[in-house]
């Protein structure tokens, strides 16, 4: 049976070498475990003593780190102490379907048989009608075609009386007249019916499935971001040559990593189909977020009497006073991410961080870097795009690829073209769509170890590639980037592996 501990005991292992936390009610010992963390001994022993589940879970880890979490296993927190259950929502990706359910084409070439089967029948008919009129002597010249077009007309009844009245008037004839009668009269029939058939049918909708047709909601442009050449929230005064506006101390800073803060929502858009830009105002006006380049802050609210934690990477930065802004998407079994798309102007939200493994420093992380982005997951690509390009001191240089499903789901694009426009020697971007339309001119499909190989720079030790997006791409360009040299990303990542993951 596994031992019992409380509180008040997890508290006492809070040493710099008696590292003890609870994640899901669970006790850890995890002294043994500090050296060889990925982000560092300083990650666990900022926690040591403490309920660390929410830290944990807005981490993310993969199923390695349940057997390195069985080996520092030593009890369970006591029932009555019981947290409530912690829930970070993390989507999953299905294959859409891009077939329609019902085959319209098999139903339209069925409905073409049938019209065929019946121009042959009637066909038929009208052919033994010419036949023994040429035969007979009824009509002679063009009076013949006349006469088989008004009888096709008529019920198969009243045809069958017509040859038999005109048969009795006539008896005997030409065998050679009959069957030039049934080849005229064949093809007259057939040609009229076809051509009739034909027109009828291309007139139908149904002859094409749902997805052959263009989308009938576009995105829309709703905001754009001004691109500065230098952060005006640090630029210099022309009178005392020093700063405006002063980075954040840690007597000022608007935001901690271990404490939650609440903040207000001031603006909520829609930019595209389920997609918001979220603004969210700091204490004062002129307060910066003071959020280091590459890194995210987390989101936590009670959602339905739990307790739900979100990390996101804000689309602003240093240098606009007085916010943080989001993009985030809603899921339909998000909790968080349903949560916000509820909040009303004027609610509040609790934040803290900074948090995350990426530490960008300017010149010195990497000479050239590759992102890899699809959906959005261009949020902190967006972050250090922004960052490099509007540093003028910063020489590295960035090249991405940005995968989407259609083009209207493309976020960001203004600014990203923007930013290309303004600085081509800094950036280079390139648009794949998994669903373009027939006016798309630009890549297509997947992310491939072709388009790596073509657009991003190749591996070597000056050079380092992001990805981030959904988990059957990053799985996938993290495949194409090993086979191209580039050293496999870890099971968590750092941020002196060759490949991030976000």
């Amino acid at each position: 049976m596994a031992a019992t501990f409380t509180l008040d005991q997890v508290r006492k292992h809070n040493s710099k070498d008696d590292v003890w936390m609870i994640i899901h009610n669970k006790v850890y010992n995890a002294t043994s475990y500090l050296e060889d963390h990925p982000g560092g001994s300083i990650i666990l022993r900022e926690v040591a003593g403490t309920d660390a589940t929410e830290q944990f879970v807005e981490v993310g880890h993969s199923a390695e780190t349940d057997d390195i979490l069985k080996e520092l296993y030593v009890g369970d927190l006591a029932q009555d102490e019981h947290a409530d259950e912690v829930e970070v929502f993390r989507p999953t990706f299905e294959k859409v379907a891009m077939e329609a359910a019902i085959d319209v084409k098999q139903v339209a070439r069925s409905k073409v048989r049938k019209n065929v089967k019946k121009t042959v029948a009637m066909s038929c008919v009208v052919a033994s009608v010419g036949a023994v009129g040429l035969a007979k002597g009824w009509w002679t010249g063009p009076e013949w075609a006349l006469a088989a077009v008004t009888t096709a007309q008529k019920p198969v009844s009243q045809l069958a009386d017509l040859v038999r009245s005109k048969w009795a008037q006539h008896n005997g004839g030409s065998s050679k007249l009959f069957w030039w009668g049934v080849g005229i009269a064949t093809v007259v029939e057939l040609s009229l019916t076809t051509a009739v058939t034909t027109w009828a049918l291309s007139k139908l909708e149904a002859q094409k499935e749902f997805t052959h047709f263009p989308r009938s909601r576009p995105a829309t442009k709703e905001r754009k971001m001004a691109i500065n050449k230098m952060p005006p929230a640090y630029s210099t005064s022309a009178a005392t040559g020093t700063p405006a506006v002063k980075p954040p101390t840690p007597a000022n800073k608007v935001m901690d990593p271990a404490d939650w803060r609440k903040f207000k929502l001031v603006r909520k858009v829609l930019v595209s189909p389920n997609v918001y830009h979220l603004v969210f105002a700091l204490p004062r006006p002129t307060d910066v977020l003071g959020l280091p380049t590459g890194q995210h802050v987390a989101l936590r609210a009670l959602i339905d009497g739990k307790t739900v934690s979100r990390s996101y990477t804000p689309v602003s930065n240093n240098s606009d006073l007085g916010r943080v802004e989001l993009l985030i998407k809603v899921y339909d079994t998000g909790l968080m991410t349903k949560h916000l798309e509820r909040m009303d102007i004027g609610d509040h939200i609790e934040m803290r961080g900074p948090k995350g493994a990426m530490k960008y420093v300017p010149n010195s992380y990497a000479k050239e870097i590759g992102m890899v982005a699809g959906g959005t997951g261009i949020t902190p690509m967006y972050q250090l795009i922004r960052a490099i390009c509007e540093d003028e001191s910063d020489k590295t240089r960035i090249s991405l690829l940005y995968a989407n499903n259609t083009e209207a789901d493309i976020l960001l694009r203004e600014e990203l073209d923007g930013f290309v426009r303004a600085f081509p020697d800094k950036l280079s971007v390139q648009y794949v769509l998994a669903q373009p339309d027939e006016n798309w001119t630009g890549l297509k499909g997947f992310v491939t170890a072709d388009m790596i190989k073509e657009f991003l720079p190749p591996a070597a030790e000056s050079t380092k590639m992001l990805i981030c997006g959904p988990p059957p791409m990053v799985a996938a360009v993290s495949k194409n980037l090993v086979s191209l040299g580039f050293t496999a990303p870890g099971t968590i990542s750092k941020a002196t592996d060759q490949v991030f993951l976000f």
